[in-house]
């Protein structure tokens, strides 16, 4: 008797010492593929500096801060005009020089003008004063003094038709001479409008309503007022804040996985994590490096949502992602630490009643920390840890 009770009593200890179980479980199972990504706004306007004539370097003097709402037309950015100045000074003074010689050149023509139509008069009267001499018809007259009056009137014909002729030269001659003067000045003037344009260009207004969001350069400084920047060099993005996307760096091995109109699950980081659900509306073409840093191969997805009316988003707030890509209504499920995976193949220890067997088991996906069974158990098996 006493030996039946000790063999009882050995059973229970052992039962008591067996490692922790876990029993399989049949419920719904979502497959999901998860990604990081980054909160942008729909419509935005790229500010930087203006394409400005022999300018390559140009200095920020004034900054809208960041974060700012602005509306369309406020100026966001400026940047030092002193050089453009000084060349609108230079320029200027030749504009006034020009101006001033054609003035004193339109002057001076009407005065040869005037000469000259002065003179054709005074050719006219001579012309007809020897016009009269020679038609005089006198026998009293010498043979010689006749002759010289057609002579005379031959001369005065003559000088009143190069009066003429250097009066029409000079009408030509002065509107060319003016063309060219007022060519000069039209040009000048030009060129001082389009330094004035400039100047007034160097102080960038917004082309929309948004928000201020400053963009960091190669090395990732965020610009400042004082510092100097190259040109095309964008330094403030605006962002219309009230229509916002996520954009997603879908990972190369999951990009088969990804489909327009798949729904989506945001988590949205900051002080308290933001939950929101969207779907899928846009899929990048090309693959592309992570970063300059991390070379793995990705691809953008664009991420339609509803926004929150009782919370505030910004652009560049980062958020993960898990794209739903199936739905498995009865699946049997275990905690991946119930699991060993070799070589592709799975296998599992079924507790029984006295000892422990191990079962080889075919595993269909891996959902995080879960482990989705095709075949090889039945639910309510109870599986070693």
């Amino acid at each position: 008797m006493n030996k039946y009770f000790a063999t009882i009593l050995l059973i229970l200890l052992c039962a008591c010492e067996k490692a922790p179980s876990e029993t399989v479980k049949l419920e719904q199972v979502r497959l999901v593929v998860s990604a990081s990504g980054e909160l942008e706004s729909k419509q935005t306007a790229m500010i930087a500096p203006p394409s400005v004539s022999r300018m390559w370097q140009y200095q920020i003097k004034q900054l809208t801060p960041e974060n700012t709402r602005v509306k369309k037309g406020e100026v966001i950015v400026a940047f030092d005009s002193k050089k453009v100045m000084d060349r609108l000074v230079d320029k200027q003074a030749d504009l006034d020089r020009a101006q001033k010689e054609l003035e004193n050149k339109k002057i001076k023509e009407e005065e040869s003008e005037q000469e000259l139509i002065l003179s054709i008069a005074e050719k006219q009267m001579e012309y007809e004063k020897a016009e009269r001499k020679a038609d005089i018809i006198d026998n009293s007259r010498a043979e010689n003094d006749r002759k010289k009056s057609v002579i005379d009137f031959t001369i005065a014909e003559n000088d009143l038709f190069l009066a003429k002729e250097r009066l029409t030269f000079h009408k030509n001659n002065k509107a060319l001479n003016l063309k060219l003067a007022k060519g000069k000045v039209n040009r000048l003037t030009a060129e001082v409008n389009d330094f004035k344009s400039d100047i007034e260009r160097l102080k960038v207004k917004a082309p929309i309503d948004g928000m201020v969001i400053y963009r960091a350069n190669w090395q990732g400084e965020k610009p400042a007022v004082g510092e100097s920047i190259q040109f095309g060099q964008p330094i403030v993005e605006l962002a219309v804040i009230e229509q916002m996307q996520l954009k997603a760096q879908i990972a190369e091995p999951d990009s088969g996985k990804i489909k327009l109109n798949q729904k989506v699950k945001i988590m949205i980081d900051g002080t308290q994590e933001i939950v929101l659900q969207g779907k899928i509306v846009e899929l990048g073409r090309v693959f592309r490096d992570k970063s300059s840093q991390d070379k793995r191969r990705v691809f953008d997805a664009i991420i339609a949502f509803e926004q929150p009316k009782d919370t505030v988003i910004r652009p560049g707030m980062t958020a993960r992602i898990e794209v739903v890509i199936a739905v498995i209504d009865n699946a049997l499920t275990l905690s991946s630490q119930a699991v060993k995976l070799e070589n592709g193949q799975g296998s599992v220890r079924i507790t029984g009643l006295f000892s422990d067997h191990e079962e080889t088991i075919e595993v269909a996906h891996i959902v995080g920390d879960k482990v989705v069974i095709k075949s090889g158990l039945s639910q309510g098996d109870i599986v070693a840890l």
